[in-house]
C-alpha cells in the first residue's frame, strides 16, 4: 500500500501535526509507503529510508504573520508534482479540510480516481470577535457540506467536532480519537522527582499551559490568572507571536518549545494543566497530562469532546466575546483545592493510558483504508 500524507506542516509544535507524525511512523511499521506532502514553513523531518519520504511544498505565510491564523499557501508551481504523487499512490490522507492544500491534494485525488480519507481535528473555533468567529464557523461548515461528500471517509478526532460539522449520523463518517505514547506519558516516577529536576518548589502550586501563544488558546486568560494568583507556579510551554515572557511576572516561567521527549516531566511537575482554549477537538495535550496523571482544567467544550475521558477533566465555560475571568478564577480554585481530585494521579493515569493506544488508533484507520481501497486484502 502506498498512501499520501497531507498536512499543513511539519510537526514542531502543534498537536495535530504530531499525531500525523505518529500515524506515518505506525503505517511505516506496518510496512505501508508513505509521502508526506506538507508545508516548508518548519524544519523537514529526515526521510525513513523507503518507507517514509517527505516534499515539502514552497510556501507563504503571510496570512499568519498578519492574523495569527496559521494558514499558510502552497506555491501553484507545486501543482504538477501533487498530480503526479497522487496518481501514483493508492490513497490519500488528508489532515483539515480547511486549507488550500488539503482543498488542492482532494480535487486532484477526485481527478486521479484516489480515495481519500480525511481527518477533520478542529470544529468550533474562538476568535477575536463574533463577527470572525461566525464568519469562521459558517465558512467551515459550508466547506464541510461541499468537500466531506468528495472524500471516501470522513475521521473527526472528537465527538463535538463531528457533531460541530452535523456528521453524527453519515454512514461514511467515524469517531477515532488520537493514540497517546502510554510509554512515554505515565505518572511514574512521580511529581517530586520531576519537579527537582526542574527546580520547581516541592510545596508549589503549579499550573502548567502547552500550545501555541496565539489568542485562540486563551493567552489573555493565562495571563489575567497569573496576575490574580501570585502563589502559582505557572509553566508555559510553546511559542508563537504573543510571548509571555512581556508579562514580567515573577511567578511565571517561559521554557518556550521543549522536545517533545522531555514534556512528561513538565506534566508530572504540575498539579493542573491549564487550557482555557476555544475552537478545540480533543487536544493532545490534554491526553498526554491525564496519562501522567496531571489533572485538567479546560473548557466545556473539551470535556464533552471524549465521553469516556469526561470524568477526568475539570471544566469552565468556553471563553467566547466578553468572557468572565471570575468564573475562570473560581474555577482555578475549586480544582486546586480539590484533594481528591489532585491526589488521584495514579488512578488518573491507569484509567487514561486504558483508553489510548497508537497501535489501536492506526489499526482503526487502516481498516477503513482497507476498504476504500480496491484490490486491497481486507
Amino acid at each position: 500500500m502506498r498512501l499520501i500524507t497531507v498536512t499543513t506542516a511539519y510537526p514542531a509544535q502543534g498537536g495535530l501535526e504530531l499525531v500525523a507524525a505518529r500515524l506515518v511512523e505506525e503505517f511505516a511499521q506496518r510496512g505501508i509507503e508513505v509521502h508526506w506532502i506538507s508545508s516548508d514553513t518548519e524544519v523537514t523531518p529526515p526521510d525513513f529510508g523507503q518507507q517514509v519520504r517527505h516534499f515539502p511544498i514552497r510556501t507563504w505565510n503571510i496570512i499568519e504573520r498578519l492574523t495569527q491564523l496559521p494558514y499558510p499557501l502552497w506555491s501553484p508551481l507545486s501543482l504538477p508534482y501533487l498530480w503526479r504523487a497522487i496518481g501514483a499512490a493508492d490513497a490519500v490522507h488528508i489532515h483539515e479540510h480547511l486549507y488550500a492544500g488539503s482543498i488542492a491534494a482532494l480535487l486532484i485525488a477526485r481527478l486521479r480516481h484516489r480515495p481519500v480519507i480525511i481527518t477533520q481535528h478542529m470544529g468550533a473555533l474562538g476568535l477575536p470577535n463574533r463577527t470572525l468567529t461566525v464568519l469562521y464557523e459558517s465558512g467551515a461548515k459550508t466547506l464541510g457540506r461541499i468537500l466531506f461528500p468528495l472524500a471516501a471517509r470522513t475521521v473527526f478526532i472528537s465527538a463535538n467536532v463531528r457533531h460541530f460539522f452535523r456528521q453524527d449520523a453519515n454512514p461514511r463518517s467515524c469517531l477515532i480519537f488520537n493514540g497517546t505514547d502510554t510509554e512515554l506519558f505515565s505518572a511514574a516516577p512521580g511529581q517530586s522527582s520531576s519537579r527537582q529536576k526542574l527546580g520547581i518548589p516541592a510545596e508549589a502550586k503549579v499550573v502548567l499551559f502547552v500550545g501555541r501563544f496565539v489568542r485562540k488558546k486563551g493567552l489573555r486568560i493565562l495571563r489575567q490568572l497569573a496576575q490574580r494568583h501570585p502563589e502559582v507556579f505557572w509553566m508555559i510551554i510553546g511559542s508563537g507571536p504573543e510571548n509571555p515572557q512581556d508579562w514580567g511576572l515573577s511567578n511565571v516561567r517561559v521554557y518556550g518549545r521543549v522536545n517533545h521527549d522531555n514534556l512528561p516531566d513538565h506534566y508530572r511537575a504540575a498539579d493542573l494543566l491549564l487550557l482555557p482554549s476555544a475552537g478545540e477537538g480533543f487536544p493532545l495535550v490534554v491526553q498526554e497530562a491525564l496519562c501522567c496523571g496531571t489533572g485538567v482544567l479546560s473548557t466545556d467544550e473539551v470535556g464533552s469532546a471524549c465521553p469516556p475521558a469526561s470524568e477526568m477533566i475539570r471544566t469552565c465555560t468556553t471563553p467566547r466575546d466578553g468572557f468572565d475571568v471570575n468564573t475562570w478564577s473560581q474555577a482555578l480554585n475549586d480544582a486546586l483545592s480539590d484533594s481528591d481530585y489532585m491526589q488521584s494521579r495514579e488512578a488518573r493515569s491507569r484509567a487514561a493510558r486504558a483508553l489510548w493506544s497508537w497501535n489501536s488508533c492506526a489499526e482503526a484507520y487502516l481498516r477503513l483504508f482497507r476498504e476504500i481501497i480496491p484490490d486491497v486484502p481486507r
